[in-house]
């Protein structure tokens, strides 16, 4: 069964299956979930009911946010994390 994810940044929606991103009918991006639900069915691919929606909430902070400094310490016996 395929997942159908609404691409948040994209403004787009998407299928996965087996957490690949599909490519049907030469597309990965698609305008509706209708659209790639139809596109996934002719595929051969029982799409899901369910949409997963990548976009954030509105207004939300983050909580307890790291200074640039605390995020650039290294870490025990390695290489510092990529900023």
């Amino acid at each position: 069964m395929a997942r159908i994810v609404h691409m948040g940044k994209l403004g787009g929606y998407a299928a996965l299956l087996d957490g690949k991103l599909l490519e049907l009918e030469g597309r990965f991006l698609w305008p509706s979930a209708s659209a790639v639900g139809e596109a996934a069915r002719r595929a051969g691919i029982v799409p899901s009911d369910m949409i997963i929606d990548t976009r954030s909430p509105g207004g939300v902070k983050p909580v307890g946010a790291v200074s640039a400094p605390a995020a650039a310490t290294p870490r025990p016996g390695g290489l510092p994390l990529a900023a």
